[in-house]
C-alpha cells in the first residue's frame, strides 16, 4: 500500500472514532430532549472540523505565546469542571457513579461494612479498593468529584512532557474542550473518565521512560496491582502497554511481575476479606460481580485477545500503543453491546438504559492523545503498524 495513504488511513481510524463517540452522546441526549439528532450531529461535525482543521494555525501564529495559552485553556477548562459541579444538585443526577464512591466512603467511616452501601438511586458501588481510597480525601472536602480536578491537575503539568511539546499539548486541550462526551462526564460527576485519564497518563510515563519488566519487574508489578483495583477494565491498556516486554523478559521476571501484581491486588482486598470476607465475596452484587456482569466470558475472551494481539507487537511510539488500546475498546464494547441486543432479540436499542455508552469513554483519552501526538495530520505509519 501507498505510505502516504496508509499514514492517512492510520490517521483517520482514531479521528472517526473521536467523532463516533462524542456524536453517540449528541444523538441519545437529542432524543431525549426532543432535538432533531442527525441536525445535531451535522453541526456537531462542522464545528469540531473547524475547530481541528484550524487549531494547528492558531497555535502557529500564537508560537510564542503557547505556554500561556496552555495554561489559559487548561484553567478555562478547570473552571468549566467546577462550575458544572457546584451549579447541580448531585441527588438530582440519574448517574449514581459519585455517590458509589461517596457512600461507600460513608459506610467505611461510620463502621458499616463499605459495599454494603446503596447509592442514590438504590444501586452498589462496583469500583475496588484502591480508587475508593484515593477518593477519602476528597470526601473530607465534601465533593468526592474534586478528584476529577486534581487528575486533571496531574494532565495539565504531565501533557507538555509526555508530549515533548506545548503546541500537542494544546491540541489535547482543544479535543477535550470540544468533546461532548468529556462535558458529559464533568456534568454527571462520573469517576470513569479521570480513571482512564489517569491510567493514559501512566501508560504514557512507561512508555517514555522505557520501563520494562525485564529491569522492574516488582515495581511494575506492584503499580499494575494498584491500578487493577481500580477497575479491571484496566487490564487491557496495561496489557497492551507491557506484553511485548514481558515476552521478552527472563522466565524469573515473568513469575516475578505475575506474582507481585496477583499479590499486591489481593492485598487491597484483605482489610474487606478480613472484615467480613462473606459480603465480599458472595453478597450478590459485590464489586467483581458488578465489575463483571457487562461481558460474557465469551466477550472476555475477545478483549484478552485483542490485547495479546495488539501487545505482542513490536512498537515503541506512544502513539501507537494508544491507537491500539482505542482500537481494543471501541471493538471490545461494540461486540458486547451488539451480543446483547442479539439475546434481546433487539428489543433493547442502544440508547435505551441497557446499555451504558459512556464506556466507550474509556478509549477518548488514549484516542486524543494519538491525534494530539500526531498535530492532527497523517504522519509517516510506524513500521510496527
Amino acid at each position: 500500500m501507498n505510505t502516504k495513504l496508509n499514514s492517512r488511513i492510520i490517521f483517520t481510524i482514531p479521528l472517526v472514532l473521536y467523532y463516533i463517540i462524542n456524536c453517540l452522546f449528541i444523538s441519545k441526549y437529542s432524543i431525549r430532549y426532543e432535538i432533531n439528532p442527525l441536525i445535531s450531529n451535522i453541526l456537531y461535525f462542522i464545528f469540531a472540523s473547524l475547530a481541528i482543521y484550524f487549531s494547528p494555525v492558531i497555535i502557529n501564529v500564537l508560537e510564542k505565546r503557547i505556554k500561556n495559552s496552555y495554561i489559559f485553556i487548561s484553567l478555562s477548562i478547570v473552571a468549566g469542571i467546577l462550575v458544572l459541579q457546584y451549579s447541580i444538585d448531585p441527588y438530582s443526577l440519574q448517574v449514581d457513579r459519585w455517590s458509589a464512591i461517596h457512600n461507600f466512603i460513608q459506610n467505611l467511616f461510620s463502621g458499616t461494612y463499605p459495599y454494603l452501601a446503596k447509592t442514590h438511586l438504590g444501586g452498589y458501588g462496583s469500583p475496588f479498593p484502591v480508587w475508593q481510597a484515593l477518593h477519602i480525601p476528597f470526601y473530607w472536602l465534601g465533593n468526592i468529584s474534586l478528584a476529577f480536578v486534581v487528575v486533571f491537575g496531574v494532565l495539565t503539568y504531565t501533557l507538555p512532557l509526555l508530549l515533548n511539546s506545548y503546541k500537542k499539548a494544546v491540541l489535547f486541550m482543544v479535543l477535550l474542550l470540544i468533546s461532548p462526551a468529556f462535558w458529559y462526564e464533568v456534568t454527571v460527576r462520573s469517576d470513569l473518565f479521570y480513571n482512564f485519564l489517569l491510567l493514559m497518563i501512566i501508560c504514557a510515563y512507561i512508555i517514555k521512560e522505557k520501563l520494562s519488566i525485564s529491569k522492574y519487574p516488582i515495581g511494575l508489578g506492584v503499580l499494575c496491582g494498584l491500578m487493577l483495583s481500580t477497575r479491571l477494565s484496566v487490564f487491557a491498556p496495561l496489557a497492551i502497554t507491557l506484553f511485548s516486554g514481558f515476552i521478552a523478559s527472563t522466565t524469573k521476571n515473568k513469575a516475578i511481575f505475575l506474582g507481585i501484581t496477583i499479590l499486591s491486588f489481593i492485598l487491597t482486598f484483605t482489610p474487606l476479606l478480613i472484615w467480613d470476607w462473606n459480603s465480599l465475596l458472595f453478597f450478590q452484587h459485590n464489586p467483581i460481580s458488578l465489575q463483571t456482569r457487562q461481558g460474557s466470558v465469551f466477550e472476555v475472551i475477545i478483549l484478552i485477545a485483542l490485547a495479546i494481539f495488539f501487545g505482542s507487537r513490536k512498537f515503541k511510539l506512544i502513539q501507537t500503543t494508544f491507537l491500539y488500546i482505542s482500537i481494543s475498546f471501541c471493538l471490545f464494547i461494540t461486540v458486547t453491546f451488539l451480543h446483547r441486543m442479539i439475546n434481546s432479540h433487539f428489543v433493547n436499542q442502544l440508547f435505551s438504559s441497557s446499555f451504558d455508552i459512556t464506556y466507550y469513554n474509556m478509549a477518548l483519552p488514549f484516542l486524543m492523545y494519538f491525534l494530539a501526538g500526531n498535530n492532527f495530520q497523517p504522519s509517516k505509519p510506524e513500521a510496527a503498524l
